[in-house]
């Protein structure tokens, strides 16, 4: 199994970063929490220009991104971790996009990002 997560692009600001927290980030309200909490210094996060977007990979989601009805334009993310090929995530990745055109009639465009391709610009495919 691979993790999956998606987060609403039009509620995000700026780039989406991953990385280690550091000891500083700004408290942020997770799916299914009552109160903003800050990520552990060291914890493995998703990010934006405002806070923290996912939590611990892509286990925890922050409420502010979350997908819902109203969701336009949204990025799904797919994690692949030895011992996982890369033909494992590739076969994922194209299941998950024969699901959304079938299910929800998108528009599906992907990469997959690894140490020699580590960005994608996630705007230039909305409409």
């Amino acid at each position: 199994m691979l993790p999956v997560g998606g987060e609403d692009i039009d509620k995000m600001r700026g780039d989406v970063i991953l990385t280690f927290a550091g000891t500083n980030e700004v408290p942020v309200l997770l799916l299914g929490d009552k109160e903003p909490r800050p990520p552990h210094a060291g914890e493995v996060i998703y990010k934006d220009a405002i806070s923290t977007i996912c939590r611990r990979w892509n286990w925890r989601e922050a409420d502010r991104t979350k997908l819902t009805g109203e969701t336009k334009n949204c990025v799904l993310v797919i994690e692949g971790l030895p011992p996982v090929t890369r033909e494992e995530i590739e076969n994922a990745t194209k299941e998950l996009k024969e699901l959304i055109q079938e299910f929800c009639s998108g528009n599906v465009v992907y990469s997959i990002l690894d140490k020699i391709k580590n960005q994608v610009d996630l705007q230039q495919n909305i409409s």
